[in-house]
């Protein structure tokens, strides 16, 4: 989990001009919370700059933004100015409670013990307590994974195995749905560098010739148009605390 705090600080300047598809699920889990619903104390963790946190405000009551990476928090402060920020792991909870709502738009996936970090949340609110969240699953980058297999940046847990955290923290939920998304790239040189930038590197180094010929693999294979596409896929949900 260091390591990808790291990532994300280090990105945090140039993270939101290569982060069109987490604006994308951001805006689409945005969609899910009725503005008359927009009210009492809510956390977000894995706040990044703001991209969900914006789509939130007006907010009635207070709305604590957090992200683990400084650098994330400092960007958000600018960018989304009527929330609360603060530097917080999303592990950090009793400091930071009570919540009414708790949001996580693209984290629980980067979570090392996601289950158990679930079920603190749910101690610091009270039932029937509102919960949304966005998490990617498996079946994001697949074309990565066919030409470099192992390296995808996670390890991906299926929306059952998060179901089932949910339901072991004590979650029920309410409204489900898979969320698909392409990206449409120059060539998988340009793919490769967004994530980068977007401080999703891979998870362990490749040789520079196994790099090159994965690339031109994926050139070739997932081209649209002279272009080659990506694929993210999610898996939103709202749950309530039971």
């Amino acid at each position: 989990m260091t390591d990808v705090i790291l990532n994300f600080d280090r990105s945090a300047a140039g993270y939101e001009a290569n982060s069109a598809p987490q604006a994308a699920l951001a805006a689409a889990l945005a969609t899910w919370i009725n503005p008359a619903d927009r009210q009492g104390l809510a956390i977000e963790f894995g706040a990044g700059t703001g991209l969900f946190t914006r789509h939130m405000h007006p907010w009635l009551g207070t709305y604590t933004a957090t992200d683990a990476a400084p650098g994330m928090v400092k960007r958000g402060q600018m960018l989304a100015p009527a929330a609360k920020w603060e530097i917080a792991d999303a592990r950090e909870v009793q400091r930071l409670g009570p919540a009414d709502w708790i949001f996580a738009c693209n984290l629980l996936q980067w979570l090392d013990e996601p289950e158990k970090v679930l079920r603190g949340w749910r101690k610091i609110m009270p039932a029937k307590g509102q919960f949304a969240a966005a998490v990617l699953l498996p079946g994001t980058f697949p074309e990565l994974e066919r030409v470099l297999p192992g390296v995808a940046p996670l390890p991906w847990h299926d929306r059952e195995e998060w179901s089932k955290f949910l339901a072991d923290a004590g979650f029920e939920i309410t409204r489900a749905e898979i969320w698909e998304h392409r990206e449409i790239f120059p060539n998988a040189r340009a793919f490769l560098r967004s994530l980068h930038a977007m401080g999703l590197a891979p998870r362990r180094m490749v040789g520079a010739g196994r790099l090159r010929a994965a690339l031109r693999h994926y050139d070739k294979e997932f081209a649209v148009g002279g272009r080659v596409r990506a694929t993210w896929q999610a898996w939103l949900v709202r749950a309530r605390a039971g």
